[in-house]
């Protein structure tokens, strides 16, 4: 049953994940050919830093926020859900405004002294906005989430991608794009989204002064900052070598490593971000209402899955994506496609990790998380100063790599003293034996255009994975057997 419930929630956030990649796969050349690749590569470093900001702002509340949902809920805690409601309202308005003003401060007085570019500090103004509206709305995404009302989440993250598109195009047909339009754009449809989430969620709403809790505000904070670190130190993972890039290798170097990275970034918004926001709820959950046992062999279950299936989903997006960005944004940008690869991988292990770590959210050892990641960062940062003057863009997307894996083996190590699971290896070996090759012969083989390289490539290497995940994966070919036979019931 849990399980069950598991693949309707992924395939409401995967759904979501879908539209948002497709409307990414549109945005992607209105960007990339109306901005300037210096442009481009400035845009994108600035929401990949509000992004950053918003995980420091939130405190690692928002994970505080689902665990003591299910903790409240179950009657495993002394507080209510009234003073939960009221505490959190209280907790995200101050964040949200703290954060903010940090945003403009280091925008106008830090950047403008290190970065090359001269419009960095009016962007960084444009962009409060942003920072302001995620943080505030945070509170309501994961009070739905812990609920697991998966279809108001996409429905709400659906709205502002297309409201985001839709300006767009809109700004396209009608002015010469401006990456100050651009921000603008993203704060609109944000807004769009977190209010569509807080109308959803005005039933459940309440806040009144005196239920909030000082009590619990300090046992959620005690609980999130770890983890609010362990964010800002992922971000640092993705972030770093974007700064280093711009300061050594200069915005053009910049641009065409961020269409690359943006491309992969697909990866997360599809499989990802449905992945965190589904499976997390989910054995919170259970270890709530069935204990040890039951979990385990949920995410024994739950993470063979993600690696049989995965696996072949990265390999072909390592294979066809060079191809389609170079359709989508011109060969100006096709420099950057030597790191696609490694970046795919190391999204996948950010994946993987979501599992691999559950013992240590579970019990609330948030602290071994942080340290991990410190580790993995510090790494990261360490390299990077070495090999980006020697090897480029090549030498960043190298390191993400070998810190992602240092990272994930870290958390592995240490989650798995709490709450263990069988891993079973035998078919995700075989799969990522096929899927080497798969690659390696594509790489060798020019078909002499990029749509049909895109197109042979991607329906001979996807026919090929998916006999050998049949072939060597008996439970989902048994699952597909099962549901065609109900389908011809019907």
């Amino acid at each position: 049953m849990a399980e069950a419930r598991l693949i309707q929630h992924l395939r409401n956030y995967a759904s979501a994940g879908a539209l948002s990649a497709l409307v990414g796969v549109v945005s992607f050349p209105l960007l990339t050919r109306n901005l300037s690749v210096a442009d481009y590569g400035i845009v994108g470093l600035v929401t990949a830093s509000a992004s950053f900001f918003i995980a420091i702002g939130k405190l690692g509340v928002q994970h505080a926020v689902i665990r003591y949902f299910n903790q409240i809920k179950h009657g495993n805690a002394d507080f209510s859900l009234q003073q939960m409601n009221s505490t959190v309202v209280v907790i995200f308005s101050a964040l949200a405004t703290i954060a903010t003003v940090i945003w403009i401060l280091s925008g106008n007085q830090v950047l403008p002294h290190f970065l090359q570019s001269e419009t960095i500090a009016s962007l960084f103004l444009v962009g409060a906005g942003i920072v302001f509206v995620r943080i505030l709305g945070s509170g309501v995404m994961n009070f739905l989430r812990a609920q697991q009302r998966s279809a108001e989440v996409a429905i709400a993250q659906s709205t502002a991608r297309i409201v985001n598109i839709s300006l767009l195009v809109v700004l396209v047909l009608l002015f010469d794009l401006k990456p100050w339009a651009v921000i603008v754009c993203l704060f609109v449809a944000e807004t769009a989204g977190m209010s569509y989430a807080a109308f959803q969620y005005r039933n459940d709403f309440y806040f009144e002064f005196k239920e909030v809790s000082n009590k619990l505000t300090k046992a959620m904070l005690i609980y999130g900052m770890p983890l609010m670190l362990l964010e800002s130190l992922g971000f640092v993972l993705r972030l770093s070598d974007r700064y280093m890039i711009e300061a050594i290798l200069g915005v053009n170097a910049l641009g065409q490593y961020s269409a690359s990275y943006n491309l992969c970034s697909y990866l997360e918004i599809i499989v990802l971000a449905a992945i965190l926001q589904a499976i997390r709820p989910a054995y919170m959950q259970l270890w709530e209402s069935e204990g040890h046992q039951r979990t385990s062999n949920f995410l024994s279950d739950s993470f063979h899955i993600y690696m049989v299936v995965g696996i072949p989903f990265v390999v072909m997006f390592a294979v066809t994506s060079p191809y389609l960005l170079s359709l989508l944004a011109g060969a100006r940008y096709e420099p950057g496609t030597v790191v696609i690869p490694f970046v795919a991988a190391s999204f996948w292990m950010d994946g993987a990790i979501l599992f691999l770590s559950a013992g240590l959210y579970i019990f609330k050892n948030t602290k071994a998380l942080m340290f991990c990641g410190l580790a993995a960062t510090i790494f990261n940062v360490t390299l990077n100063i070495v090999l980006i003057p020697r090897f480029g863009i090549s030498g960043a997307a190298a390191v993400t790599v070998l810190s992602y894996a240092l990272f994930m083996f870290t958390i592995a190590f240490m989650a798995f003293r709490r709450v263990r699971f069988i891993i079973r290896l035998a078919a995700p070996l075989s799969i990522s034996s096929l899927g080497i090759l798969v690659y390696l012969t594509s790489v060798f083989i020019d078909l002499g255009s990029d749509i049909m390289n895109l197109l042979v490539k991607g329906f001979a290497g996807t026919l090929v994975l998916s006999l050998g995940i049949w072939f060597f994966v008996p439970q989902l070919r048994n699952w597909v057997l099962v549901q065609k036979n109900m389908l011809i019931r019907r």
